[in-house]
């Protein structure tokens, strides 16, 4: 299990562009996003700019995952005042590590702030 802190989840995605895979799933869905929510990343641009310029504002460790070698997370980043996006990812243990972008959707912020209160 790699549990990763929000400075080191934000160093390790904006200095290892080329160990980054963008999963079909998540390419699909930031497109079709984009188009019926205005808060959500136009393109893949758009997007690799909030992960090199963004820090994340909470991270939760998704538990229940199944695969042994790959430790999964929700990784939130506040666009603006209402909205979060939320960008699921997968790290495969390995030298050096590897990320996978599995996918990408809208939240709002006070959904965010119940599942932070949640935690312990």
């Amino acid at each position: 299990m790699l549990l990763l802190t929000a400075e080191k989840l934000f160093k390790l995605l904006s200095t290892t562009d080329e160990n980054i895979e963008f999963k079909l799933h998540f390419l699909d869905r930031l497109t079709k996003r984009a188009q019926i929510c205005d808060v959500m990343p136009q393109d893949l641009t758009e997007f690799r700019k909030i992960l090199l310029n963004s820090f994340p504002v909470y991270i939760d460790y998704q538990e229940d995952n199944e695969l042994k070698d790959e430790n999964e997370y929700k990784v939130f980043y506040n666009i603006n005042e209402k909205y979060d996006i939320v960008v699921v990812l997968s790290l495969i243990c390995s030298n050096p590590i590897k990320i996978k972008i599995i996918t990408v959707y809208p939240l709002h912020t006070k959904r965010r702030l119940k599942l932070y209160e949640q935690k312990p």
